[in-house]
């Protein structure tokens, strides 16, 4: 990177000391770099992703962990990987979480993040929450990239469709100011071609954009049940969002549960505990194992699939569990 003096018309270079040499680690700095300010470094590399998280645990049989996890606007999963300096099993390490993510459901995804979370997440997808993960990515950063890593990555890529994205990071310093920059630049693919990949992508999925009306939103529901509780609630003006084909249920102007509708079933988050929820919703609902704690125990998820399930739900978030004490009073 260069420096522009304007006055005398020319150019003078900035330092370009490697991340060891200025003591910037992978985890604890780097990639909190990345983590408290998501939207613009992906900007930097040309990709519009939603940060789920790092690191993440790809599977409870491994103790290794994905530097960070992200979804793009078409629903992948997009496994990214950091290295300072260069190492040539980087790609290896990421095609094997790769590997593990696959395994993941929407769900999974979903478990990992709080209500308000949830719903930018849905905001931000071009496709509907069931078709988040149906395929995964990588993108690789690094100061450097070992040669037989960029012929392996072209080989998969142009031979097997991996979607695969190298960028190379490096950092400079201004000695008069004491600033620092971190220069990003796409190895492979580049630009150009991850522009074209980024609209075939869009126009392969464009079918599934947001939905226009609610008559809509519900023909696309493949479950009676769901499609019959979802037209009586919206006729009763229940409170919804079309965008996502969202309920809300409130107590006492706090939202506490918000049932999402797909295809064949409702998934349902509460925000918020109470003593024995879990208990209470196992003796009834069909799928009792999809009862789940999430947000770090702080809420829970569950499924509705059957009629009797949507019954017991409407009754017990309408009436029965109206007075309930709840274990935490600061949710909205």
């Amino acid at each position: 990177m260069l420096k522009i003096d304007r006055d005398t018309k020319t150019f003078s270079k900035l330092s370009s000391p490697t991340l060891a040499e200025v003591a910037i680690t992978e985890r604890y700095d780097l990639q909190e770099f990345i983590a408290n300010s998501p939207d613009t470094f992906f900007a930097e590399l040309g990709l519009d992703l939603f940060l789920v998280g790092k690191e993440l645990t790809p599977s409870q049989t491994v103790q290794d962990r994905i530097d960070l996890l992200a979804i793009d606007k078409e629903g992948s999963c997009v496994v990214i990987e950091l290295k300072r300096g260069k190492n040539k099993l980087q790609m290896f390490q990421a095609i094997t979480y790769a590997g593990m993510m696959a395994q993941w459901t929407p769900d999974d995804f979903l478990n990992l993040l709080d209500q308000d979370s949830q719903e930018r997440l849905i905001d931000f997808l071009e496709v509907d929450i069931d078709d988040v993960n149906r395929c995964q990515k990588l993108v690789l950063i690094a100061e450097e990239f070992d040669f037989s890593l960029l012929i392996g990555t072209e080989w998969l890529n142009e031979n097997y469709g991996v979607s695969i994205q190298c960028c190379r990071i490096a950092l400079a310093t201004d000695g008069d100011t004491e600033n620092e920059y971190l220069v990003c630049s796409n190895v492979y693919p580049t630009p150009e071609l991850a522009q074209v990949a980024v609209s075939r992508g869009r126009s392969r999925n464009s079918q599934l954009v947001a939905w226009t009306n609610w008559n809509a939103a519900i023909a696309a529901i493949e479950n009676e049940h769901v499609a019959s509780y979802y037209k009586g609630q919206l006729e009763a003006n229940r409170e919804s969002y079309l965008q996502k084909r969202i309920l809300h249920y409130r107590i006492g102007g706090k939202k506490r549960w918000s049932p999402h509708a797909r295809k064949d079933s409702a998934y349902v988050w509460q925000e918020g505990r109470f003593e024995g929820d879990v208990e209470f919703w196992s003796s009834s609902l069909s799928g009792p194992d999809n009862i789940k704690e999430v947000n770090k125990g702080a809420c829970l998820s569950f499924s509705l699939i059957t009629k009797d399930d949507f019954n017991f739900f409407h009754n017990a978030a309408t009436n029965e569990l109206v007075n309930t004490k709840w274990l935490t009073e600061d949710h909205g």
